[in-house]
């Protein structure tokens, strides 16, 4: 035991367990339902309970939309998470393992790895049937238990994926929101289509690179922020429309519709969550269209379900995360190719995980596509 303990490794198991020479650590925490979070230096180190936890030692978390609204208070959210409270937050990192359970196989301490957020319960009838993304007993980590905007963190093995060495720490840093636009655009066939796309954030910008490479004929793009929809563009959009005023409304449904054969377009990939972007999906779309929606509006959405879904013949379907786990296989396929490129650059921002202030600050003021935190420094 004493020649394992000189290596620091752990006998059991044979990994590191430097780790375990640490009671604490940092952590960002919701504490209360008011806004804002909270900066922490001595939470306690996550422990390995059950044998098929794995301890993850986090290289990298980004901020996503949802850790905006737990930040700013969203009151579902916060009638949701408040008998969680207190709860470190964040559901989007990378990491390398830094301890296994007794019972876990196929990994080991130094895996490059992420891992899918949604603890799903793997024996109801959804689960059951290939599609956990809609598991009746989902528990996401970073809302209803602890998340990784953290030094470490602990997660079954079989929600851990195993990452390409080459794959640049900030891209694995928010492969969650990267799996969200890949299954939002794979929810239709998009090759030889017209697509809307609603919201050049970040989800939205990788959605028209990827309906791009996917054969797309026109892709049309709205947004509020002149500098998102300039980013769109240069990833292969057509068209890009500031809807902030009704002016820039009217030219974008113009263009949708300006086919006169079709007169609207074939598919809207809804990925703003704003209102105003579900009214105009509604009116873009031609007779018989496709509409995916993964954007949540934050007010009520009036909808004239006779005229533009039933007489317009209409395919609607919620976009919940990712298709476990097939969206996982698909991600990292396509991130080995020309679509990193786009990945790399919807990174704008990089804080030390302490300096968290300044990222969310970057996110509320719109000036920031994808902020990534690092535990140990930027």
């Amino acid at each position: 035991m004493s020649n394992f303990a000189s290596l620091g490794i752990h006998p059991q198991h044979g990994i590191p367990f430097n780790c375990r020479e640490k009671t604490k650590m940092q952590a960002i925490q919701k504490q209360t339902t008011d806004v804002g979070l909270t900066y922490l230096n001595d939470a306690p180190l996550p422990k390995i309970l059950q044998p098929d936890d794995v301890l993850i030692r986090v290289k990298a978390t980004a901020i996503c939309g949802t850790d905006v609204d737990i930040y700013r208070a969203d009151r579902p959210l916060m009638s949701r998470m408040v008998k969680a409270l207190p709860v470190t937050t964040g559901h989007e990192f990378c990491g390398t393992i830094e301890e296994i359970g007794s019972g876990v196989r196929g990994y080991k301490a130094g895996d490059y790895v992420s891992a899918e957020m949604h603890i799903v319960c793997g024996v109801c009838h959804n689960c059951r049937m290939g599609n956990g993304q809609w598991c009746l007993n989902t528990v996401v980590r970073g809302i209803d238990e602890h998340g990784c905007f953290a030094d470490y963190i602990v997660l079954p093995a079989r929600n851990v994926i195993h990452l390409p060495p080459d794959l640049p720490v900030e891209v694995a840093a928010y492969l969650d929101a990267i799996g969200n636009a890949v299954h939002t655009v794979r929810s239709v066939d998009v090759v030889g289509k017209d697509i809307a796309i609603l919201g050049a954030g970040p989800m939205g910008i990788m959605a028209v690179s990827l309906c791009r490479l996917m054969g797309a004929r026109k892709i049309y793009v709205t947004d509020v922020f002149d500098s998102f929809l300039e980013m769109a563009k240069s990833e292969g959009a057509d068209g890009a429309f500031n809807v902030k005023d009704e002016d820039g409304r009217k030219a974008f449904l113009e263009a949708a519709r300006l086919d006169p054969t079709k007169r609207g377009v074939d598919v809207v990939l809804e990925l703003s969550g704003h209102s105003a972007a579900y009214k105009d999906a509604f009116a873009a779309l031609r007779v018989g269209g496709e509409l995916s929606l993964l954007g949540l509006p934050r007010s009520d959405v009036s909808v004239d379900f006779s005229h533009d879904v039933v007489f317009k013949g209409l395919t609607i379907r919620g976009i919940t995360g990712r298709k476990i786990f097939t969206t996982w296989v698909e991600m990292l396929a396509l991130l080995q190719g020309p679509f990193l490129n786009t990945a790399r650059k919807i990174v704008t921002h990089k804080f030390p995980l302490a300096k968290y202030e300044e990222g969310f600050k970057t996110k509320l003021d719109g000036k920031g596509l994808k902020v990534v935190l690092f535990p140990d420094g930027a």
